[in-house]
């Protein structure tokens, strides 16, 4: 099984600093968030781009890597762009479950960086595939992280070989069709650009 993860180490001796915060929950579509104080936010995508030794960029990151922490109940998660050099943090089950609380609720929010990986076996079956066909290890290789973590699950939950090969067909058509429709769109660009005049 092959890992995907990111070249971040730190030294042991180093532990994330808590960042303590109160916020109010909000809803966008179905999902529930609360906005991570500016000072807060800044804070923690300092220590991260800080402690990261593997990530060259020198500007503030978009996503950071969190544990998130109320009333006892804990999640991993990650800080995401709010618009305005802000974030915003996605307000989990579990946390609305330790708090008891929902939109419109003003909540005690504890968060620390996270630094373990985050990365998850890929089945040998589907790495057998991925090597067999390069277009469709560099669409998967091009998934936004939350995809590709979604795909993987679906994958690694399976039972019974019969399933898992008929997932891993699957899945194969739809990075060979997003593959096409990334190559059509590119096509159709270069022969709708304006022709220079002489």
């Amino acid at each position: 099984m092959t890992l995907y993860s990111c070249p971040i180490t730190i030294s042991k001796e180093m532990k994330p600093s808590s960042q303590h915060f109160l916020a109010t929950i909000y809803k966008i579509w179905m999902l529930r968030y609360v906005d991570v104080p500016n000072d807060v936010g800044l804070a923690l995508a300092k220590e991260y781009r800080g402690r990261a030794r593997g990530n060259r960029k020198r500007s503030k990151p978009n996503h950071v890597p969190v544990i998130a922490m109320v009333n006892g109940g804990s999640t991993r998660t990650t800080l995401v762009p709010a618009g305005g050099g802000r974030y915003r943090l996605q307000f989990n089950v579990t946390l609305r479950k330790a708090t008891q609380a929902d939109v419109g609720d003003v909540v005690g929010v504890t968060l620390k960086l996270d630094f373990q990986s985050r990365a998850l076996p890929i089945p040998l079956e589907f790495e057998a595939a991925l090597k067999r066909n390069r277009t469709v290890r560099r669409e998967f290789n091009q998934l936004p992280p939350g995809l590709r973590v979604q795909l993987l699950r679906m994958l690694l939950k399976v039972k019974s070989p019969e399933v898992l090969y008929r997932r891993i067909d699957r899945t194969v058509e739809v990075l060979m069709a997003r593959a096409l429709r990334r190559s059509t769109r590119r096509s159709r660009k270069i022969s709708v650009a304006p022709k220079k005049r002489a």
